[in-house]
């Protein structure tokens, strides 16, 4: 059943990354569709979509093991009649970016890939073949001390080179901006010479468009994150997007990020009159989760009905809880979100949900019974808005999600502001 056939399909590690880079796909009144689980007929062949996207839920694995699953899912999709691929990396270097472009050029035939995993509109950039987030090299921030995949590496070029040595090639920003001929030809130069990957430098969505051009030369796989994704498929400048009208109450915020941004977003957000907050203790939920979600069910219920609800949790657990490694910490607390997500839905009749933490996001669409999601539009770059049909409780859903590093300290407080059917600041605070 070739229901792919001249759609682009995305292929990404994790949920959120996903959903920001695949929703640039979309087009007037085509969605882009991201499928849940691993039927990738199921959900995937209904309506009229712009694209497909699938996450490999492969961020996490070891280097093999990514390569293998991406190579499986690359060889389904084509059977299924998909022949434009995009992948998607992660905009810091996160997982497995070498391994998973092998996969993908191997299993669909590619024989070279543009690699340019800068996304200007949120402060991540290419330079001399170093990833920069807001200016540092990317090894020298918080993804360099992230609990799960520390990125210890800033240099593109040498991660690309462990993968394949001897065929990566540098376009630095000069080469970039020398204009379409000669960038195009400095790439038919390295693929003379051997090479099979083209480490991009990009600082502008300009520069990003500028490599787009070269989808002129055939074979090739553009990988990268939001920002090529945009300039790949051609969206226009950001939109403003039409968004639905929600009661306060019916409003639901699940962020299991722990980054500092998404802990400076829900300060922000936690200090608006129309948002309760709650906070999930780590240690609670590994201890005694079922005392610890009956806590926060009793905290839930006292709650206004015309406040929307921030469920947050509380600081990191590294390490030292007896029974857990550090990497069974973080899906203990995305399966507790996930599960504690269904009951709130039914006892606060949700609407509207912005689930942020790929992992827990992830579990939490699934826990509510979607098995695709639909992206329509961002409601600012890098948080893309979309819907899907609960199959526990018979009805749409309207949905946002953030990788945990995007957007910027008030980002969460807009998009609440976007989509409330009330003014934020005429509703009184709750106390929880």
């Amino acid at each position: 059943m070739a229901f792919l056939a001249r759609r682009w399909a995305i292929i990404a590690d994790d949920f959120t990354g996903a959903g920001d880079s695949s929703v640039q796909f979309r087009s007037a009144g085509k969605p882009v569709r991201l499928l849940l689980g691993e039927d990738l007929c199921k959900g995937g062949s209904r309506g009229n979509v712009a694209a497909v996207v699938v996450d490999t839920d492969t961020r996490f694995l070891p280097s093999q093991e990514a390569y293998d699953r991406v190579y499986r899912k690359t060889g389904e999709l084509r059977l299924k009649g998909a022949r434009w691929f995009f992948k998607k990396i992660d905009s810091t270097l996160r997982g497995n970016p070498a391994e998973e472009t092998a996969a993908v050029m191997d299993a669909a035939g590619y024989r070279f890939a543009i690699v340019a995993p800068s996304a200007p509109r949120n402060k991540r950039t290419v330079l001399e073949g170093i990833c920069y987030v807001a200016g540092q090299p990317v090894a020298d921030t918080a993804m360099g001390r992230d609990p799960f995949t520390p990125v210890t590496e800033s240099s593109v070029v040498r991660i690309m080179e462990k993968r394949f040595p001897g065929e990566v090639a540098h376009l630095d920003i000069h080469v970039v901006r020398s204009g379409i001929g000669s960038l195009r030809a400095s790439v038919l130069e390295g693929l003379s010479a051997g090479r099979r990957v083209f480490v991009a430098d990009a600082e502008t969505m300009e520069d990003l468009r500028s490599l787009a051009s070269l989808s002129t030369i055939g074979g090739g796989l553009f990988v990268g994150s939001s920002g090529l994704a945009e300039a790949v498929a051609n969206r226009p400048a950001f939109e403003s997007p039409a968004l639905p009208s929600i009661p306060m109450g019916k409003i639901l915020f699940i962020i299991g990020s722990i980054t500092p941004t998404s802990k400076a977003q829900c300060d922000v957000l936690a200090q608006l009159p129309a948002v309760a907050e709650i906070t999930a203790d780590p240690w609670a939920i590994l201890s005694d989760p079922e005392e610890e979600k009956r806590r926060i069910l009793g905290a839930l219920s006292s709650a206004s009905r015309k406040c929307a609800i921030l469920l947050r949790t509380g600081e990191a657990i590294r390490s030292g809880v007896p029974g857990f490694g550090e990497k069974d910490v973080g899906s203990a607390i995305s399966r507790f979100l996930g599960d504690l997500s269904l009951e709130i839905a039914a006892l606060r009749g949700t609407r509207f949900l912005f689930a942020s933490g790929g992992d827990s996001a992830a579990r939490i669409a699934s826990r509510l019974g979607a098995e695709c999601i639909d992206f329509i539009s961002e409601l600012l770059p890098g948080l893309p808005f979309g819907y899907f049909r609960s199959g526990v409780f018979n009805k749409r859903i309207y949905f946002a999600s953030k990788a945990g590093g995007f957007g910027d300290k008030d980002a969460l407080a807009k998009s609440l502001s976007m989509v409330a059917a009330s003014r934020v600041l005429d509703i009184k605070k709750q106390e929880l």
